[in-house]
């Protein structure tokens, strides 16, 4: 690949990786998108030319033009490529060129695709190799969130919004699990799973699928997978007695969860995770099957895996003002916000739980009902804010106000914009309580003004 690249969109998260990794290749490259943000910064500080908002302009000094599937044709500068001739690619195709004669590990699921990425990047470039890697997230133990590297691995976060995990042919290939989400794009659950079996059918002859334990719907993909692929490997790894790479719970603490890795060769070791939640050791055990699959000795990866600090948005830590600790966490699914709550449970036995909820888009409001019905159990308090819209409106599904009505908790309060809801739960909270913010939205930003809030009032 050779000249210059621009970046529609490139304040993504997964654009902004891939053009790091051309950054890498040392190819000039520059990008806009519609507002400026912190993840742009790095790619300032490393020579792209970046702009706030989009001008035909843009394209002239490019070679080709790279879009997220979130963009038109009809942008201008889409258009002005196309009337120049500029051969204009997806993420997902540019990622696949990018990934052509490597090694891959891809890494797809509903829930745990970004940590369990994170995971095998981290401990396979703990064995001293510089293994390749590109992730749909920040963590500060990598530095940063996609790198080439020049070893044969290239370990890819592969998400299937837009079919975009349709594009890579990899080596191993992960399924952590499957429920259903992105119903707007597939239209119903079978049309998902249908697309994770295409997924899992990109493998390379003779290799090797890892799929969760746990995770019924992601079993029966790959029961009809191995009808159809004899030659493939395929692994279970999970929490499951059942599981060929089995990981089992032996305690918590508030600094640690302890866990027992069973491979399938027999044996087991101990070892660590400073992030909580069992499915973070479901994540681990996974990509200990992976690294395995890979070549790697599983054993040191898993010790590699002890004081890693988990992804931007997962359980992270705001801050602490007046007593009260304030988290943030990506969860968005009905699932995931349960396994969210179990994992607070477990680090914060005795202390009282503030939940502050952003839906994000209203038609996963509708067609995910049933779960955020029951979901948000274990919070002591629940406040929602208003939805992250995304590109839809409201006639899409069902308002924050109307979730709100529908969920089955005793103490639910609709508590407006990001703003008003930090100020109602900061009014709310008694020194000892544990808060956190939830959603995939910009919910995030409601942690600081709470803390500021809490600051003041004490």
């Amino acid at each position: 690949m050779t000249g210059h690249v621009h970046f529609v969109g490139v304040g993504g998260i997964h654009m902004s990786a891939l053009a790091h990794i051309l950054l890498d290749d040392g190819l000039p490259v520059s990008g806009c998108d519609r507002s400026d943000s912190p993840i742009l910064d790095p790619l300032r500080e490393r020579g792209a030319a970046i702009s706030v908002g989009h001008d035909p302009s843009h394209v002239e000094p490019a070679a080709r033009l790279v879009r997220t599937v979130a963009v038109p044709e009809s942008h201008p500068e889409i258009a002005a490529a196309r009337a120049a001739g500029l051969p204009v690619a997806t993420r997902a195709e540019l990622l696949a060129e990018i990934a052509a004669g490597r090694k891959v590990i891809a890494v797809g699921g509903a829930h745990g695709k970004t940590t369990t990425t994170a995971m095998l990047a981290i401990a396979a470039r703990a064995s001293g190799r510089d293994v390749g890697y590109v992730l749909g997230g920040e963590t500060a133990d990598l530095p940063r969130h996609a790198v080439r590297g020049a070893d044969p691995w290239l370990i890819l976060e592969a998400d299937e919004y837009g079919r975009a995990f349709h594009h890579y042919t990899p080596r191993v290939a992960l399924i952590t699990n499957v429920e259903p989400d992105h119903l707007d794009y597939y239209g119903s659950a079978a049309q998902l799973e249908e697309a994770f079996l295409i997924y899992a059918r990109t493998l390379q002859p003779n290799g090797e699928l890892i799929v969760g334990a746990d995770s019924p719907a992601a079993l029966a993909i790959t029961e009809r997978l191995a009808a159809e692929r004899p030659d493939l490997t395929i692994t279970s790894a999970g929490l499951s007695q059942s599981a060929d790479w089995r990981a089992e719970v032996v305690g918590h603490h508030e600094q640690a969860t302890c866990y027992r890795v069973h491979p399938p060769q027999g044996g087991s070791w101990n070892a660590q995770l400073r992030i909580p939640g069992a499915f973070n050791v479901a994540n681990a055990v996974a990509a200990l099957a992976a690294l395995a699959a890979a070549g790697f000795d599983p054993q040191p990866a898993s010790h590699a895996l002890t004081d890693f600090r988990g992804v931007a948005r997962r359980f992270q830590t705001h801050g602490e003002a007046a007593g009260v600790l304030v988290l943030d966490d990506y969860a968005h699914h009905p699932t995931e916000i349960a396994a969210t709550i179990a994992a607070l449970r477990e680090r914060f036995t005795e202390r009282r739980i503030l939940l502050l909820f952003q839906p994000h888009t209203y038609s996963r409001s509708r067609y995910l009902l049933d779960g955020f019905r029951n979901c948000f159990a274990g919070v002591d308090r629940l406040f929602l804010c208003d939805t992250y819209a995304a590109r839809e409106t409201p006639d899409a599904g069902l308002t924050a106000a109307q979730l709100a009505a529908q969920i089955d908790h005793p103490d639910v309060t609709d508590a407006g914009s990001v703003a008003d809801a930090a100020r109602l739960v900061a009014q709310a909270a008694q020194r000892g309580d544990v808060v956190v913010t939830v959603g995939a939205g910009d919910v995030d930003a409601a942690g600081p003004l709470i803390l500021q809030s809490l600051a003041d009032r004490s």
